[in-house]
Parts: C-alpha cells; sequence; structure tokens
C-alpha cells in the first residue's frame, strides 16, 4: 500500500509556496495531498482528512482526541517552533508519534525581536498614534548604545539577535540551564546568573520554549527586581510570565515598556488592559511571518518527513 502524506491545515495564503517542486519533493516520499484552511479546522474535519495518512505536515497542531483516532499516523512535521503550545508531547510519545519541528524562522523572529526593541525605546508606535491624532508631542526615549540586553534562554533565536544588539552598541548578557564557555566566547557574551540578569538589564527579551517547567517562569518577585523603566521584549510565549503582575507594573511605571508578540489568548480579546495602556506595543503573533521564512519553513518540514521516513529523523521534539 502506499504511504500517505497530507497537509490538512495549510493556510490559504501558503498555496504560492506548495508549488511543483515542493509538491514533488512530497509525493517522493508519499502520495501526498494537502487541504487549505484559513482558520483552526474542526477535530472532526482533521481526522477526515487526514484518515490513514502516515506522515502529516501541521501548521496548527492537533488535540488528543485527533491523535487517538489516527493509529495509522507515525510523524507529524510541525512548520514552526513552540510545538509544546500545540501538541500534547507526552501523549504523542505514549502513542509512538514522532513530532518534528521547524528551525529555519529563527532569524526572522530576531529581526522582529529588534524591531520591538527599537520601537520600545524610541516610543515610535505612540508618536506615530500621536501625529495621526493630530498632535505634535514629544515623548522620552533612550539610546541603546552602552545599554545592557538580557537574553532569557539562548537558543537559535537568541543567538540571531546578539549580533543585531551588538551592532547597536549593546552589551549583551543571557541566561540558560546549560552555560557553554564556547558559545560565550563564539558570540561575545557572558552568560549571568538569573537574578544579575534581572537588576542589570535595561532591556530583558525571552526566549524560552513553554513547557511544564517554564510557565510561569517570571514570577512577579522577579519582575519586581528589574531596573525601574526596564523594556521586557517577548516573541517567545506569554505563559512564561505572570500577566496580571506585569500589568500591575506597566501600571505603576516601573515596567517602562512591554513589547510583545504573543498573548495568552489570541486574538487579543477586545476588553484586554493591553489595549489601553501607552506602554504596550504589539504585534499579532506575526514575527516569524514573512515570505522568506514561510518558505524555508515548508523546505524544513519536507526535509523533516523525508528524513523520518528514510530512517534518520531529525529536528525531533518527541
Amino acid at each position: 500500500m502506499t504511504r500517505k502524506i497530507v497537509f490538512p491545515d495549510a493556510p490559504g495564503s501558503w498555496s504560492i509556496f506548495f508549488n511543483e517542486d515542493r509538491i514533488s519533493r512530497l509525493n517522493s516520499i508519499g502520495e501526498f495531498s494537502l487541504d487549505y484552511s484559513d482558520n483552526h479546522p474542526s477535530p472532526e474535519t482533521l481526522i477526515e482528512r487526514i484518515g490513514d495518512a502516515e506522515g502529516m505536515i501541521s501548521g496548527w497542531g492537533v488535540n488528543n482526541d485527533v491523535l487517538a483516532a489516527l493509529p495509522n499516523l507515525k510523524v507529524i512535521s510541525f512548520v514552526g517552533l513552540g510545538v509544546a503550545s500545540f501538541f500534547d508531547l507526552a501523549e504523542a510519545s505514549r502513542r509512538g508519534v514522532t513530532i518534528t519541528h521547524g528551525l529555519s524562522a529563527a532569524s526572522s523572529v530576531a529581526e522582529h525581536t529588534m524591531a520591538l526593541i527599537l520601537s520600545a525605546s524610541r516610543n515610535i508606535v505612540l508618536r506615530d498614534r500621536e501625529i495621526r491624532q493630530g498632535a505634535w508631542n514629544d515623548f522620552p526615549c533612550f539610546d541603546l548604545r552602552g545599554k545592557t540586553l538580557g537574553l532569557i534562554g539562548y537558543g537559535r533565536i537568541a543567538q540571531f539577535v546578539t549580533p543585531l544588539a551588538q551592532a547597536f552598541g549593546m552589551n549583551v548578557v543571557a541566561w540558560t540551564r546549560n552555560p557553554n564557555a564556547e558559545i560565550a566566547s563564539k558570540y561575545k557574551i557572558e552568560f549571568v546568573a538569573l537574578d544579575d540578569l534581572m537588576a542589570s538589564s535595561d532591556v530583558i527579551s525571552l526566549h524560552l520554549h513553554l513547557n511544564k517547567d517554564t510557565e510561569g517562569f517570571l514570577t512577579p518577585e522577579l519582575l519586581r527586581s528589574t531596573k525601574p523603566g526596564v523594556v521586557i521584549v517577548n516573541t517567545a510565549r506569554e505563559q512564561l510570565l505572570d500577566e496580571t503582575a506585569l500589568i500591575e507594573m506597566l501600571k505603576a511605571g516601573h515596567i517602562g515598556t512591554m513589547a510583545t508578540d504573543v498573548f495568552n489568548v489570541e486574538p487579543l480579546p477586545a476588553n484586554h488592559p493591553f489595549r489601553k495602556l501607552d506602554n504596550v506595543v504589539m504585534t499579532p503573533h506575526n514575527a516569524y511571518n514573512t515570505p522568506d521564512a514561510t518558505a524555508a519553513m515548508c523546505d524544513v518540514a519536507i526535509d523533516n518527513l523525508g528524513a523520518y521516513f528514510a530512517g534518520n529523523p531529525t529536528n525531533v521534539a518527541v
């Protein structure tokens, strides 16, 4: 029987990326089919579309009910990072389903991180808004040169952020559970204790994967230990920090600016306090979303499937 490969939830805007070459590569792995969806399909729709496929590319993730209904499924090639936000990894492991992730959007997310830092340091969003409303106000801002950027987590995205920040004259320090002297030397950074990073950084950027060990990682106590006026940037997951404490400190001015691409609930609810705070800069979880990064994510997803069925799994999350 011919092996089946499916992409049951491809975003409609991705049709341009599934050209003849990529479809041919997928058909060389197995009989390939795809369905486009502008919204996350229902579990019933996913089960019907996936059927008896052994491999799938996933753009939105699947829940445990879907996994339970797919006994033939062997591998899921997720197109992005942060798989723990989209799958129950323990359940996938229990069912013997391998999940792979993509790494190709790291440089795009790093550029977006730097854009958020610049926007916060120069108060660009508020200045733009005021001009559009007919005002001509001057708001406080600060130079990046000579300031300290603290990176929490030091994976690929943080490593791409480092030279961008250094080009602006920032001193970069980082915290990770596994500091490595060779990496510190390569990127010309210093690994420091978390308490020291929180107390010394003018800008703090989050780059941790969300899992049971990192949820709520930035506690109210850690947030309160920061410099007055600190900028916090988040292109990872908002569940990494305590939102209630964050909002309180934004209102009080202890946290100068929150610049974020991620939220606990997406899209952001109409009554969310962030919408009323001038010291919050927001983008709609699209740090990864450029044509260059999307094309690369598709290629990595295909390569991951090919490697798995060739017996050499790569980029394995579980």
